[in-house]
């Protein structure tokens, strides 16, 4: 326990910093939106329709934007500046969920209504990789980098579990139309701590090119980057073969477990509640030397986790299943953006953590996948055997790829990749 104290209090620490507490805030309302909105909207659609299909549509939906639109985001982060562009979404976002709001209140809202205002709060949320952590990191500087963005998972990972509780409570006891306005406070209170960030790092000067090349440049970056390959492998596969059981929550709690909306949210909440343990864990061991072991061992005990809580008849053994996963999900959260940024130049980090949300992005084609067998075989099976066939895929990928059987990664590796 001492090493978790340790973490606490480093993470409250570098939160006194007036501009990383004020991204950290930030990131507290986008992280309760995100989750908030997916187990909301998965229980209004299966409501609906009935259908677990339709239920992952609309979750592939939120996603997609991370695959279209990662790159570009990281590019214009190059080029503009990166406050003003989370103003602009964020300020954009709150329109499109007043109108909804509206539309809910008075009975007419629709499904495709509800369909494409998920997926252009998705376009928003792609924001946050490439702009708003990108810019917590270079705010923080290399040294306090992997504190600070540890500190910004474990809040996000707060939010997994407030956000599930508050839908599963605000479904139960009102309706879809409740979340939209309470989604309408919270990205007003985005709004006010991102316009409080006053230090805007220098950009590393750079040749201005156009924005298909500059795109290019990171790919290739990223493919002779061997940290930053693994990193983005290992992403791809927890995201299609892993998170994507997430969606199916909502079905496997009414329909095996016969469950309400109230310990549905409970039983989503779980995952991160311990990724929080792990997380305080970790952040008393930020050493650059456990790096990758702690990544790349946390994305292999999720996937097992997952293939356990597949055959678990029990909501109470669910909860602890789902619990002793999050601690590998605090691994692979807690790492996946610091070795990224840490690894990259600093004149191409908004690129490269575009190029990350690429590889979240794969998520929706994992969602899609879950949803046609969970239609096929169940939702329980088949999220079972896609977290087997997630196993065998990063066996395969430490086996062809050596640094992910590494221990850790040095700071700048990508001058002598």
């Amino acid at each position: 326990m001492p090493d978790a104290f340790l973490g606490l209090t480093k993470l409250t620490g570098l939160a006194k910093v007036p501009d990383i507490r004020n991204l950290l805030i930030m990131g507290v309302s986008a992280g309760i939106i995100r989750w908030t909105e997916i187990l909301a909207i998965g229980i209004y659609t299966y409501e609906q329709t009935g259908s677990p299909f339709m239920v992952a549509i609309m979750a592939f939906l939120n996603a997609v934007p991370g695959t279209l639109f990662g790159v570009l985001v990281g590019a214009m982060g190059e080029r503009y500046n990166k406050r003003n562009l989370l103003l602009l979404g964020y300020g954009i976002l709150l329109l499109l969920v007043s109108v909804l709001a509206y539309l809910a209140i008075n009975d007419n809202l629709m499904l495709w209504h509800v369909a494409l205002g998920t997926f252009l709060s998705g376009v928003v949320g792609t924001t946050e990789f490439p702009l708003r952590r990108t810019l917590l990191g270079e705010i923080s500087g290399l040294e306090r980098a992997p504190t600070s963005l540890t500190c910004d998972v474990a809040i996000g990972t707060i939010t997994m579990f407030v956000g599930p509780l508050l839908g599963g409570f605000l479904m139960h006891d009102y309706g879809l139309h409740a979340f939209y306005f309470v989604a309408m406070g919270l990205i007003g209170s985005a709004l006010f701590f991102v316009w409080k960030v006053h230090i805007t790092p220098e950009r590393a000067p750079t040749k201005i090119v156009p924005f298909l090349i500059s795109m290019r440049d990171g790919f290739i970056h990223a493919r002779h980057n061997k940290p930053v390959l693994g990193v983005l492998l290992i992403t791809i596969i927890l995201n299609f073969f892993g998170f994507s059981f997430m969606s199916m929550l909502p079905v496997i709690g009414a329909d095996k477990m016969g469950l309400g909306p109230i310990p549905v949210g409970i039983l989503s909440s779980m995952l991160a509640v311990g990724s929080l343990i792990g997380l305080l864990f970790i952040a008393g061991y930020a050493s650059p030397a456990y790096f990758m072991r702690w990544f790349v061992g946390g994305a292999l005990a999720l996937l097992v986790a997952i293939t356990i809580f597949s055959v678990t008849p029990w909501y109470v053994m669910g909860l602890v299943v789902l619990l002793i996963g999050g601690l590998g999900g605090a691994g692979f959260g807690s790492m996946q953006a610091t070795i990224t940024f840490m690894a990259t130049a600093p004149e191409i980090r908004s690129r490269i953590m575009g190029l990350l949300v690429v590889c979240i992005g794969f998520g929706p084609l994992g969602v899609l996948h879950t949803g046609a067998m969970a239609q096929w075989l169940g939702a329980d099976i088949a999220i079972g055997v896609i977290a087997l066939e997630g196993l065998a895929v990063t066996l395969l990928s430490m086996w062809l790829l050596p640094v992910l059987r590494r221990s850790g990664i040095e700071a700048h590796e990508h001058i002598h990749s």
